[in-house]
C-alpha cells in the first residue's frame, strides 16, 4: 500500500512512499491538497472548494479550474495507480480517502496536545507534540488571491500555535516543579520563539534566571521584553513585569517562590471551603463528540484573536449538549491558564419570572460567588479559585463601569462578605469597595438599556485581562430581558476575547411560547446572519458511534450482538443509552467477571423504560393535545412505522387534517415522527410515517390499557386490510 506524509507544520512538504513530492504545477494545487489533508473528516462539494480557491472566478471557470488541478494533482501524488486511493471523487465532492495510508503532521499534533494531566505518560506525549511542531502552519505560504482560503490558514494557524504554547508551558511548569531548571527554561525560550509578545512567559523566565542565580540574566530579558512589547504591541510592561523587575535589581525576591503573575492575586487569601476535600460527583459520561470539540476550540481560538461572537448548540433533551459543553470548558480551563469561565442557567419553574437569571449567576461567578457551585461539584478546585482570586479586579471593575449592576445582578452584602474573605488585610481596593457599597443608595427605577451598557462594558473591561468563556445553558426558558441582553452583548464582541456559548432545547423553541413564536428565534436568526455558521446541532445519531465508544469506555466481554440490541433500542441517543445501560447494571443483567469486565448476565431486560428515559419521554407526550396524544397511540399499535390513513379510519377524523397533523405539529413542531415515504395501492395514495425515536413509540404503546390494546390491534388490521389489496402486500406492512 502507498504511504502519502503530508507536514504543514513548518513549510510545506509532501513525500510518497518516503520520496519528496516537487512537481506540483501551482500554489492553488498545494493549496487544495493541505486543505483537503487537514478538513479530512467530511467530503467537500466542488463549488466549496471553487469558491475557496477561485473566489475572482464565474462559479463556471472556478470549477473548470478545480478540475484541471484536481487532475495534476492526482498526477503527481499518484492517486490513479495507489491501491486504494488516497482521494474519494464524486460528482459533486472530494475527501481524502480514509481507508488509504495517509499521514499529516497536523492530525497527530493536534493529537497529541489533547492529552490529560492524569496520563501517566502526560510529559511523554506533550514532548512528542512539541518536537512535531516543526514551525507555524503552512509557514510563508499563501495565497494572494484568495483571501478566505488565507483567512482559514490564518486560524488554523493561530488555533495549533496556541496549542503548542500551551503544551510548551506545561512542560516548563512540570520541569520547573522537579527543579529541573535549565530544560524547565528550554521549553519557556520555544514558548517566546512562538509568542514573542507573550508577557506572562517573560516573567516566567525571569522568575527562573533569578532562581538560578542568573540575575544579569533576567534583567536583560525584562529589557527584551519592554522592547518587543513596544515594538509589537506598541504598550509598556504591566505593573507586575515591572514589580518583578525591581525585585529581582534589588535582590528583594525570594529566589524559593516564583511571584504571582497578578498583584492582585498577592493580595487574596485561600477560602476556607477550599481547603476542605472535594465533593465527591459522579462524573459526566462523555464520549464519541471528538468533532464538536474541535469545531468549539475554533471558535475560542477567533475569541483569542478579538473575533468574540456568540454560538449555539441545540439539540433534543438528552442529546449531550450539557456533556459536550461541561468536557470543553474543562479542556479549555486545562489548556489556558488565563481564561476565565463563568456559567448560568435557566429556569423551567420560575422561567421569564426570574429576570436575568443566567446573567446574574454568570456575573456572581465572576465576582467570586463559587462556594455553592463547588458544593454541588459543578466546578473544580482550579476553577473555583482561578474565579476567587479576580474578586480584587472584577470588585473594582464594577465600581468603575457597573455600579447600578449592584442590588440588581449582584448583592451588595454578599459580595462584601466575598470580599472580605478574600482579601489579604484591610488592602486598598477593600476599603474602596466597603465605602462604594454604604455609600451607593438602591436605585429605585432602572432604564434596561444602562443595565445592558454597564455589563457590556464591564465585560469588555475583564477581557482585557483576562479572556472570557460565558456559558447560557437552557436558554429555552430563558425571560425576554436576558435574551434582549444576550442580542446587546453579541452586538458588542466585535474585537473582544469574549466567547458566550448557548445551549438550547430544538423542540422547546420550536414550539413557541404562549401561542407565539419562541422570542429566541429571532435572535438566532439575527446572529446567524451576523456571523455566519454559528450553530452546532447535536441531532440524534445516526450511526453506532455513540454507542459502541460508550460500551469501550469500560473494561467488557460484551458481544456484537449486545452492541447491535443496544444500539436498536435507543438509536445512539445519549441519555437513553445512557441510562438503559445503567438501567441495566442496576437490575443485576450485566455484571462484572473477576477481572472487572462489564458480561451479560443470563437474560437481558430490554422492554423496561429507565425512570429517567420515561420521564423524558412523557414531558414530550404530555404537552400533546388530547386528540394528537390519542392519535399517536393508535399509531403505536402499527408499529414503530405506521399508515397514516389506517390511523385517521380508527379515529375516525379527516385523512387530510391528520395528514396535515403529522407533518405541522407532530414531526416539525414536536419532533416525534417523521414521514418515511408514499406508496399508491389500487389509485389510493398512502402515507407511511416513523417514530424519530422506538422509544416513543413504546412508550405509547405502553400505556394504552390491555383491554383497549386488543380492540385497537383489531381495528388496525381490519383498516390495513382494507387499505392493502392484496394478501402480499398486507402481510408486508
Amino acid at each position: 500500500m502507498a504511504q502519502l506524509s503530508l507536514s504543514l507544520l513548518g513549510t510545506f512538504q509532501v513525500t510518497l512512499d518516503g520520496i519528496p513530492v516537487n512537481k506540483f504545477k501551482s500554489n492553488k494545487i498545494r493549496a487544495l491538497l493541505a486543505y483537503l489533508a487537514v478538513e479530512a473528516d467530511r467530503p467537500h462539494r466542488r463549488e466549496m472548494l471553487a469558491g475557496l480557491l477561485w473566489p475572482e472566478w464565474s462559479n463556471r471557470e472556478a470549477l473548470s479550474n478545480l478540475r484541471y488541478s484536481l487532475s495534476d494533482l492526482r498526477r503527481v501524488i499518484g492517486d490513479r495507480e495507489a491501491k486504494p486511493p488516497f482521494l474519494l471523487i464524486s460528482r459533486d465532492s472530494l475527501q481524502i480517502n480514509p481507508d488509504c495510508d495517509f499521514q499529516l503532521d497536523v492530525k497527530n499534533f493536534k493529537e497529541h496536545i489533547k492529552v490529560k494531566k492524569s496520563d501517566r505518560l502526560f510529559v511523554e506525549i506533550l514532548e512528542k507534540s512539541v518536537n512535531l511542531y516543526r514551525g507555524n502552519f503552512l509557514e510563508g505560504f499563501t495565497l494572494e488571491d484568495s483571501p478566505t482560503f488565507d483567512e482559514w490558514a490564518l486560524l488554523t494557524r493561530e488555533r495549533l500555535a496556541r496549542g503548542a504554547s500551551n503544551a510548551l508551558q506545561a512542560l516548563s511548569e512540570y520541569f520547573e516543579h522537579q527543579e529541573e531548571n535549565e530544560k524547565a527554561q528550554s521549553f519557556v525560550w520555544r514558548q517566546l520563539e512562538l509568542e514573542p509578545w507573550n508577557e506572562v512567559a517573560h516573567r516566567r523566565l525571569m522568575s527562573m534566571m533569578a532562581k538560578g542565580g542568573q540575575r544579569n540574566a533576567a534583567l536583560a530579558q525584562y529589557e527584551n521584553c519592554r522592547k518587543i512589547l513596544a515594538e509589537e504591541l506598541g504598550v509598556e510592561p504591566a505593573e507586575e513585569t515591572i514589580q518583578l523587575y525591581e525585585q529581582i535589581r534589588g535582590g528583594e525576591m525570594n529566589l524559593l517562590t516564583p511571584p504571582s503573575d497578578n498583584k492582585s492575586e498577592r493580595e487574596t487569601k485561600l477560602p476556607s471551603f477550599l481547603e476542605k476535600d472535594a465533593p465527591s460527583v459522579e462524573a459526566t459520561v462523555f464520549v464519541a463528540r471528538e468533532k464538536e470539540l474541535d469545531q468549539l476550540d475554533e471558535f475560542l481560538t477567533q475569541a483569542f484573536a478579538g473575533q468574540g461572537k456568540v454560538v449555539f448548540v441545540t439539540g433534543e433533551a438528552g442529546s449531550g449538549k450539557t456533556a459536550l459543553i461541561d468536557e470543553f470548558t474543562r479542556q479549555s480551563l486545562d489548556a489556558h491558564a488565563d481564561l476565565l469561565v463563568a456559567s448560568g442557567n435557566c429556569n423551567a419553574y420560575t422561567g421569564v419570572g426570574d429576570p436575568y437569571l443566567p446573567f446574574r449567576e454568570t456575573l456572581e461567578l465572576l465576582t467570586g460567588d463559587v462556594e455553592a457551585r463547588w458544593a454541588a461539584g459543578a466546578i473544580n478546585r482550579e476553577h473555583a479559585l482561578r474565579l476567587w482570586n479576580k474578586i480584587p479586579i472584577t470588585a473594582q471593575t464594577l465600581m468603575e463601569f457597573g455600579s447600578d449592576l449592584v442590588d440588581t445582578f449582584v448583592q451588595r452584602t454578599a459580595l462584601l462578605e466575598r470580599a472580605k474573605s478574600c482579601a489579604s488585610g484591610r488592602t486598598e481596593w477593600l476599603m474602596r469597595l466597603d465605602e462604594f457599597l454604604g455609600q451607593k443608595p438602591v436605585t429605585a427605577t432602572l432604564h434596561q438599556v444602562d443595565l445592558f451598557e454597564q455589563y457590556t462594558r464591564m465585560l469588555q473591561t475583564l477581557e482585557k485581562k483576562n479572556p472570557l468563556l460565558l456559558v447560557v445553558d437552557d436558554l429555552q426558558w430563558a425571560d425576554a430581558g436576558s435574551i434582549n441582553l444576550l442580542f446587546h452583548l453579541g452586538r458588542r464582541l466585535a474585537g473582544c476575547r469574549i466567547l458566550i456559548l448557548c445551549a438550547y432545547r430544538s423542540e422547546e423553541v420550536a414550539l413557541g411560547r404562549d401561542g407565539e413564536r419562541h422570542p429566541l428565534e429571532p435572535v438566532i436568526n439575527e446572529f446567524r446572519r451576523m456571523s455566519g455558521d454559528i450553530m452546532m446541532n447535536l441531532g440524534q445519531a445516526e450511526s453506532r458511534e455513540f454507542v459502541d465508544a460508550l460500551l469501550d469506555s469500560q473494561p467488557n466481554r460484551l458481544d456484537p450482538s449486545f452492541h447491535e440490541m443496544l444500539y436498536q433500542q435507543t438509536q445512539g441517543h445519549p441519555l437513553f443509552t445512557i441510562e438503559l445501560l445503567r438501567s441495566l447494571e442496576e437490575r443485576g443483567d450485566i455484571v462484572r467477571d473477576s477481572q472487572g469486565r462489564w458480561i451479560a448476565g443470563p437474560s437481558l431486560d430490554w422492554e423496561t423504560l429507565p425512570a429517567r428515559v420515561e420521564a423524558a419521554i412523557q414531558e414530550r407526550i404530555d404537552r400533546l393535545p388530547e386528540e394528537l396524544r390519542m392519535a399517536l397511540e393508535v399509531a403505536s399499535i402499527e408499529g414503530e412505522l405506521f399508515t397514516a390513513e389506517a390511523v385517521a379510519r380508527v379515529r375516525g377524523v379527516d385523512e387530510r387534517k391528520f395528514l396535515e397533523n403529522l407533518s405541522g405539529e407532530l414531526d416539525r413542531k414536536h419532533r416525534l415522527v417523521r414521514a418515511q415515504g408514499i406508496r399508491r395501492v389500487e389509485g389510493q395514495l398512502l402515507s407511511r410515517y416513523q417514530f424519530r425515536h422506538i422509544q416513543f413509540q413504546k412508550y405509547l404503546y405502553s400505556r394504552i390499557d390491555e383491554v383497549v390494546r386488543v380492540h385497537l390491534h383489531e381495528q388496525i388490521g381490519i383498516a390495513l386490510e382494507n387499505l392493502y389489496s392484496t394478501q402480499d402486500e398486507v402481510a408486508a406492512i
